[in-house]
């Protein structure tokens, strides 16, 4: 049985049974999430590393990462030895700083022995509890089941889902403000022909017509996989499918059943059409059709 409240994340860490390869991995992941960047691995199959399990950049400045995931918990003394050994290949590498991902609970005097055996090299240690809560974040649930097979609980799957939504909801803003920048930098109007001149559609306009397609692609595809669900063929969350139940019957209620269907495949093929050339026109890639 699964344990609650992030406990499950942090026994499979500390009882670590996948390897030095696999931690590797693991650790390079975590750290790109951390904001690390160029993130180079050295040998994580084994074999002459130079000091250091991989190379990194952290605000402009070179780093080394080091990995240490033995099963269970050591004690600190054993700790402390691979940390020094680690800092040395710091020196060896000429980095400024050094990531320190451990498995193991360090507490904060601990911590603090670790971070000032040489206050000339930047530490930033990912020790036990830190790296279980960063996997235990929405955008970190894919890595952790591929890593430590914890699957999503139905609250996890809402969290992750909401989490999708809002990181889309702050692209789409963005697109938006940059296109609105563009337009205040450009005239009113356009020139079509030599001697024609069509006034630009407002962004209100553009935007009212995308939710339009939207809705409709959406609902036809709601209709599809409703019916999978009644033959059978697939099976959805009950509570993500009764907010799809309700938010088809919002749009029926705001377009009328009559004006959603069913269409051609010559209309189904338009209504996409309009949707991918909207969408290019805040921003987004050609024949981005999701709904």
């Amino acid at each position: 049985m699964r344990r609650a409240e992030g406990r499950e994340t942090f026994h499979r860490l500390l009882e670590w049974d996948k390897g030095q390869a696999a931690s590797e991995r693991l650790a390079a992941l975590i750290l790109e999430q951390e904001g690390f960047r160029d993130i180079d691995p050295s040998h994580p199959l084994g074999g002459k590393d130079g000091g250091k399990d991989m190379l990194c950049e952290f605000n402009s400045s070179k780093w080394i990462g080091a990995v240490y995931f033995p099963r269970g918990q050591q004690s600190f003394s054993e700790i402390k030895k691979k940390y020094r050994h680690d800092l040395e290949g710091a020196y060896r590498n000429g980095a400024k700083g050094i990531a320190f991902i451990t498995n193991q609970e360090l507490s904060l005097m601990e911590r603090k022995i670790l971070e000032e055996m040489d206050k000339t090299v930047d530490v930033r240690i990912y020790h036990l509890d830190r790296i279980a809560n960063i996997l235990n974040t929405p955008k970190m649930y894919g890595i952790r089941l591929e890593y430590l097979e914890i699957e999503m609980t139905k609250e996890e799957q809402l969290s992750y889902f909401s989490y999708v939504n809002e990181q889309g909801i702050t692209r789409i803003e963005q697109k938006l403000d940059d296109l609105c920048a563009n337009i205040r930098n450009q005239t009113e109007k356009i020139s079509v022909f030599d001697d024609t001149e069509e006034e630009v559609r407002t962004l209100k306009e553009v935007l009212e017509a995308e939710n339009l397609f939207f809705d409709k692609i959406w609902f036809d595809r709601h209709l599809s996989l409703e019916y999978r669900i009644e033959q059978g063929i697939e099976d959805v969350n009950p509570e993500i499918w009764k907010g799809a139940m309700e938010a088809a019957r919002k749009v029926i209620e705001k377009y009328g059943e009559e004006n959603l269907g069913p269409y051609s495949d010559f209309e189904w093929g338009m209504l996409n059409g309009k949707l991918s050339a909207l969408r290019w026109v805040l921003g987004c890639e050609w024949d981005m059709l999701d709904t």
